[in-house]
């Protein structure tokens, strides 16, 4: 399998990570700039998109809004997996005490990308928003199972995407390679938009890396 990770567009978070109200200012789930949405909607009409058999987004809005182009280009489903989410999960950040912040649900999410598919298990009920500890090894773990999902249902010659965020899609980068887990892990920077395509070998082998970046 190829797994093409895409990090998404820019978010109303991002224009705003240096003003110094940032912690105030930010939102738990924010969603893409008018920009972020203009340039979701000329990177889902690149060439190199074409092949892609199966997508799959995080369920945090900024990456289902940045997969509803992509999935209507390619005339896919978005299949939503919940564990792909950026470290922490949704909270209230710093300036609320990192109080959990409960998910969107399928109904509000379908109104930002019509393809999305709801995981199954979560049928009837919105994602918890996977608040977590911010903790290294918990990560790997979570891109690990991510992994191994996608290769049990992938065990052929699918190229799958996969919409995700920064940090996770390192997380992701460093599980296929079989790197061991550290407390601060090498950063893989994924700009905006930016993608990296791994390598999987249909079992828990180790992995390649195509490239970052593209």
């Amino acid at each position: 399998m190829k797994l093409l990770l895409i990090r998404h567009a820019q978010s109303e978070n991002n224009v705003i990570e240096d003003r110094p109200d940032y912690a105030q200012a930010r939102q738990p789930d924010p969603p893409l700039t008018a920009h972020g949405h203009a340039t979701a909607q000329q990177f889902a009409q690149d060439a190199y998109l074409n092949g892609i058999t199966h997508l799959y987004t995080s369920l945090m809005l900024r990456a289902v809004q940045t997969a509803a182009p992509i999935a209507a280009r390619l005339n896919l489903p978005a299949h939503g997996i919940e564990r792909t989410y950026e470290y922490g999960g949704l909270t209230t950040g710093p300036a609320g005490g990192f109080t959990p912040v409960t998910g969107g649900d399928h109904a509000s999410l379908r109104t930002h990308c019509p393809a999305l598919i709801w995981p199954a298990h979560l049928t009837g009920h919105p994602w918890d928003g996977g608040a977590e500890a911010w903790e290294e090894p918990h990560f790997h773990a979570r891109a690990t199972h991510v992994l191994n999902d996608l290769r049990a249902r992938h065990p052929g010659q699918d190229r799958v995407a996969l919409i995700t965020h920064h940090d996770f899609a390192g997380a992701l980068i460093r599980a296929a390679l079989g790197w061991p887990v550290t407390d601060t892990p090498p950063t893989f920077h994924l700009a905006h938009l930016g993608t990296a395509q791994l390598d999987l070998p249909a079992d828990s082998r180790v992995g390649g890396l195509d490239w970052l970046n593209r």
